[in-house]
């Protein structure tokens, strides 16, 4: 269904909130932009009422133009140093890296797939000789499956993960009880 793939039909699913959540995060993805654009339109125009009585060489709205182009450079050129020579960006990723406080017991669907299928056939091979060690595999298997049953996003993004890597096969995560 079009709608449906659009985001625009929440009630069907009973996620209103997660619906409001993505329109928010498509809305300032767009405002990052757009607030820039409008910026330097406003100054353009702004500028140009103090400068149109030196001359009108470029001609009425040519003008603002030629401003609006150069405030699209600064900014531009602002951008360039805050990417290259300042690097916020790292400071950026290591803020996204940690997680809410409040929800440090939630996996992502990413570490759900590296734990299953690294780390829980690790355990499970070691677990054979070691009684300790099957009981930490099969306390994480209980822990992987709650986090990729208990949230119908993770199973999916699950799928989409399994998908980009060519396999359809849902046991390369080994979450059935052994």
């Amino acid at each position: 269904m079009p709608l449906e793939r659009l985001g625009l039909i929440f009630m069907a699913r009973g996620r209103p909130k997660k619906w409001f959540m993505l329109q928010m995060w498509r809305l300032q993805q767009v405002a990052q932009v757009l607030t820039l654009v409008l910026l330097a339109v406003n100054l353009s125009l702004q500028l140009w009422g103090y400068i149109k009585w030196r001359g009108e060489v470029l001609g009425s709205y040519a003008g603002v133009f030629v401003i609006f182009l150069i405030l699209a450079a600064v900014i531009y050129a602002f951008a360039i140093i805050w990417d290259m020579r300042l690097k916020m960006w790292r400071e950026q990723t290591a803020v996204l890296i940690e997680k809410n406080p409040y929800m440090k017991e939630k996996m992502s669907p990413k570490e759900i797939a590296v734990y299953a299928m690294t780390w829980l056939p690790v355990l499970d091979h070691l677990g054979k000789n070691d009684p300790v060690l099957k009981d930490y595999a099969d306390n994480l298997r209980k822990w992987l499956k709650r986090e990729a049953n208990e949230d119908a996003f993770a199973a999916k993004e699950l799928e989409d993960i399994l998908s980009h890597m060519g396999s359809e096969r849902k046991d390369l995560f080994s979450l059935k009880d052994k």
